[in-house]
């Protein structure tokens, strides 16, 4: 497919981003106390503002005209055409709130996922962090911009005993088996880690180059596409703990995903082996 292909969807994730924006920022601005939550599985809390974000997404998606499937934390939604839009295979793959735990208790880092992905390859991603009024968004063809601007970040060139780097961990049970069995002793390699409950903030910070690295354990593909493309396209690199590549056509839970810049990376996948 030529890069000129994608505009369409661009915008659609574009539009859809500012649509999921606007409606957590008003609930997040109307207080926490206003807020209707639940646990969809032990330990996964979910809101109304969730819910309402999901549907801004879907409306916006649907209205565009782009087709395909989309693939949310909260719904499946089949757009038209079971998903083949010009002989193509869309899926749009969807976080409404990536980080609904800070956002529920006031905290302002969280953010919204969307990316697409044609024929099982990721070509656009719109990644928003409204508290911060940023949005970034790629495109494979055309680069990485931040609020319409070309973004280009200079290449870290520090050790990961001099850089902080993020770390997402979904769980108590994953926290257990990892400390006990010694799985986060990379951890002391690098300067500092930082844990945010989110995907969408550290990625945005990875991406924009004010961090050099985050490493998830155990996460759904939607909830780090878009953060993922920006940061390859950049030059950048986003593997699982073997430092292979991933395979993004696929929808299941993956097991550990890296995404930094290459020197912190590639030292980062050197301690997790050790």
């Amino acid at each position: 497919m030529g890069s000129d292909s994608y505009g369409a969807y661009l915008e659609a994730a574009i539009a859809a981003a500012g649509a999921a924006s606007d409606v957590l920022m008003t609930r997040f601005a109307s207080g926490v106390h206003n807020l209707s939550s639940w646990e969809k599985s032990p330990g996964a809390l979910v809101t109304d503002a969730d819910i309402e974000s999901d549907r801004a997404i879907a409306k916006v998606l649907k209205e565009s005209g782009c087709g395909g499937v989309i693939i949310s934390e909260e719904s499946n939604v089949d757009l038209g055409g079971g998903g083949i839009e010009a002989g193509r295979k869309i899926e749009w793959l969807v976080d409404p709130l990536c980080g609904t735990v800070p956002f529920s208790t006031g905290m302002n880092h969280w953010g919204v996922n969307i990316a697409m992905r044609a024929d099982g390859e990721l070509v656009v991603g719109a990644l928003a962090t409204p508290t911060g009024g940023t949005l970034l968004t790629s495109e494979v063809g055309s680069g990485v911009r931040v609020n319409g601007e070309k973004l280009i970040v200079a290449e870290w060139d520090r050790d990961i005993g001099e850089v902080a780097v993020g770390l997402e961990i979904d769980g108590q049970d994953v926290w257990r088996s990892l400390l006990g069995s010694g799985g986060l002793n990379w951890v002391t390699r690098v300067l500092q880690a930082n844990s945010f409950a989110s995907a969408a903030y550290p990625l945005m910070l990875v991406a924009t180059g004010r961090m050099a690295a985050v490493v998830f354990y155990r996460i759904d593909p939607m909830h780090v596409a878009a953060g993922a493309l920006a940061t390859m396209l950049l030059g950048g690199r986003a593997t699982d703990g073997n430092g292979d590549a991933i395979d993004w056509a696929r929808d299941d839970e993956l097991p550990m995903v890296v995404v930094g810049w290459p020197r912190v990376h590639d030292q980062l996948i050197e301690a997790i082996a050790q």
